[in-house]
């Protein structure tokens, strides 16, 4: 009778307390086993049981000087983290799930941090319905993380909004998935779920707009210390980031940091502070040890980051860019990825021939056949801002060249033969969509409008082949561009979004020199409003071309 009345109380308490605040400050949480669901750890209701489980609601954690904000371990009672807030996790992660099976994250808010959610060696959990942001990482599935449920969340400006190393998780319900501030895909019949799927993980149903919003005090926070920027002077934030300052004294210790911002009036730091709204901030500040020693004042420049990262391939050896700019490889050459940004740090994804996207993570290979294959990459800093995807077409050639020796007659110095006539092949291909036996088919596949950003919608596609012309439908891919022997074929493709005053276009080339090799080729075009390069608006269109083998 006694527990069930402090039960009761503990409920009528919480009530009480919600009602007034909303929301209620909490100490970080951490739950060790299923004897830890207490009150004292902020379960405010439940047995542990699927159909009554622990619930953990209405917190507002702050995690400075903290690893994480709520943290739970080895468990297999049921439970639910539902409407907390968590504010700067600055290690861990805002909630860490650690050997945990049949829980339940729902209408979270987490931002400002180094991670959000991370799951390690945790099943059967569902996430749902949270606002994520500003963080370096955003939902990390850790290895052993298995058959887990997420979808309806927005992540916003995260370095790394998601990774996924477990088996038969799932990042949608019912055809929807969740909002990724960085997604790029194209929504053309309206319905609010991304017509491509999100790559970063396997996400089919990505959404257009946020289910949920970030709390409007929602910031980044970033930690400066003073003793590890002194050298160079420099640092990029993101904007609106709280900067919370540290310092290190090898004696006594540091008592005070002062600073001023752009020549203002000097001030103790006390608790991380926010940054004028302004491209280039001036920082000073010094520091004093607890026996009145001070630093000489030093000097700080911020920069508020709002670019994009600039990946660049670094081919090792053996490589060889030929004179026409193509770059010859093998397949035993490493290929390297390099973000060079503000922020110092960034996430790279690449993927090969339209393949699956993937993280970078070390030195790769081109796997395939001899011939052209497509590299495609971009970063994401650790603020979010999002490089546009790049590409590269890398020519492998793994044949050793084959030498003969010219042939000698009656002794006399070795001279060359003269080649037998050849019989004359046309230049011109045969009609499209009339395919006759010969050694190879060209035909195109797929013309994909990827993304359009007001371009328009009235859209033209057509090509050129050695001289023949012709307009290509949608409707009628695949289609056989050429069918005979292997020739010198020069290719263009065109698309065109017509404008009553001057239409918009762009057009590019895939060349096919003997011998020719067997496989798939892709080609991107960007079509600019009004043809100006520098236009906000504008959309890409992807074809691909198939080689093959004519029967």
């Amino acid at each position: 009778m006694v527990r069930r009345f402090v039960v009761l109380l503990a409920a009528g308490l919480w009530g009480a307390l919600a009602m007034a605040q909303g929301w209620a400050p909490h100490a970080p949480i951490y739950i060790y086993g299923d004897e830890g669901f207490t009150w004292e750890n902020g379960v405010i209701a439940g047995s542990g049981t699927e159909e009554d489980p622990y619930v953990i609601e209405g917190w507002t954690i702050d995690t400075l000087g903290y690893d994480y904000g709520i943290y739970i371990d080895h468990t297999t009672a049921h439970f639910v983290i539902r409407n907390c807030v968590v504010r700067y996790p600055q290690a861990r992660a805002g909630i860490f799930l650690s050997t945990v099976k049949n829980g339940r994250i729902e209408g979270c808010s987490i931002y400002g941090g180094r991670a959000a959610i991370q799951l390690l060696s945790a099943s059967n959990l569902v996430i749902t319905g949270n606002a994520i942001g500003y963080c370096d990482k955003g939902i990390i599935i850790s290895s052993g993380s298995n058959d887990n449920l997420i979808y309806g969340n927005s992540i916003i400006a995260c370095g790394l909004p998601a990774s996924d190393e477990g088996q038969g998780n799932r990042w949608y319900y019912e055809s929807k998935g969740n909002y990724w501030s960085d997604y790029r895909g194209q929504d053309l019949d309206g319905d609010g779920i991304g017509d491509s799927r999100y790559e970063v993980v396997p996400d089919a149903y990505p959404l257009i707009e946020p289910p949920v919003e970030l709390p409007p005090e929602a910031t980044p926070l970033r930690t400066l210390d003073l003793e590890a920027v002194g050298e160079r002077g420099i640092v990029a934030l993101a904007p609106g980031s709280l900067v919370r300052l540290t310092a290190t004294d090898v004696g006594v210790g540091v008592d005070k940091i002062f600073y001023r911002i752009d020549g203002g009036e000097w001030q103790e730091y006390t608790k991380p502070f926010s940054l004028p709204g302004q491209a280039v901030i001036r920082m000073e500040y010094y520091s004093v040890d607890k026996l009145g020693n001070e630093e000489p004042h030093r000097t700080l420049t911020v920069y508020l980051d709002i670019q994009p990262p600039v990946t660049r391939v670094l081919a090792g050896d053996p490589h060889y860019y030929a004179e026409d700019g193509k770059l010859w490889a093998t397949s035993h050459t490493p290929f390297q990825l390099v973000s060079e940004d503000e922020s110092g740090q960034a996430n790279i994804f690449y993927r090969i021939d339209q393949g699956d996207w993937r993280q970078y993570a070390e030195p790769f290979t081109i796997p395939g056949p001899e011939g052209p294959h497509k590299l495609e990459y971009y970063a994401i800093d650790l603020y979010g801002n999002r490089e546009a995807v790049q590409s590269v077409v890398i020519w492998k050639d793994d044949s050793a060249p084959a030498t003969e020796a010219a042939a000698e007659k009656g002794g006399e110095p070795p001279f060359e033969e003269v080649a037998p006539e050849q019989p004359q092949t046309s230049s011109i291909a045969p009609a499209p969509g009339k395919p006759e036996s010969a050694a190879f088919r060209v035909t195109l596949t797929q013309a994909e409008l990827l993304e359009n950003s007001g371009v328009g919608s009235d859209w033209v596609l057509s090509y050129r082949l050695n001289g023949s012309e012709g307009e290509v439908q949608s409707a009628s891919l695949p289609l056989v561009l050429y069918s005979g022997p292997a020739i010198e074929l020069a290719l263009t493709l065109v698309a065109t979004e017509k404008d009553a005053a001057q239409d918009d276009t762009a057009e590019g080339i895939l060349s096919f020199t003997p011998p020719w090799t067997v496989g798939s080729y892709g080609l991107d075009l960007t079509v600019y409003e009004d043809n100006d390069p520098a236009a906000l608006k504008q959309a890409r269109w992807h074809f691909t071309v198939e080689v093959e083998e004519g029967k």
